[in-house]
């Protein structure tokens, strides 16, 4: 079921209610639903959303750990960068040459590291981006449906009277 649908029908179950229930308090301006059939709609209405949100609330989740991930991955290129430096360095003739390479190992791994790093935080932020615009559009049609629901004008009785 639509959500736009679903949203109908609850505006509609507003509606009922001011029209089916009478109230004996008609200045506190209330309007008697049924609580079991507003929360099914309710529920139906969770579970129509696009399947894209919760699959961005999950990868939200695990934004830390992607980013804890390209960490440990740099620091083993690192550490491996520095086993390799120490094995070179073992020889007299070849420890200028190993410094020099085990230098240009470590930036290529910081390098890599922090390609991987920003690549993950640029992915997660597009994903998040996008669950704020889904939030924001439900948002907005929730505050729409509820002003609609608020200052919807009572309906009119058979013979012209206005309930109140």
């Amino acid at each position: 079921m639509e959500i736009l649908q679903i949203i109908n029908e609850l505006e509609a179950m507003g509606e009922q209610g001011e029209r089916r229930w009478y109230c004996r308090f008609p200045l506190f301006g209330k309007t008697v639903l049924d609580a079991d059939e507003f929360f099914d709609l309710i529920s139906q209405l969770r579970s129509s959303l696009p399947q894209e949100m919760t699959a961005a609330t999950q990868i939200a989740s695990e934004r830390d750990q992607i980013i804890e991930d390209a960490h440990r991955e740099r620091q083993k290129i690192v550490d491996s960068a520095r086993d390799q430096a120490q094995l070179l360095v073992s020889n007299d003739s070849l420890v200028i040459e190993a410094q020099t390479r085990s230098k240009e190992i470590i930036k290529q791994a910081q390098v890599e590291g922090d390609a991987i790093r920003a690549e993950a935080e640029q992915w997660a932020r597009v994903i998040v981006e996008r669950l704020e615009g889904y939030v924001s559009r439900i948002a907005a049609t929730v505050d729409k449906t509820k002003k609609a629901m608020s200052g919807a004008p009572p309906p009119a009785r058979p013979g012209g009277s206005v309930v109140s």
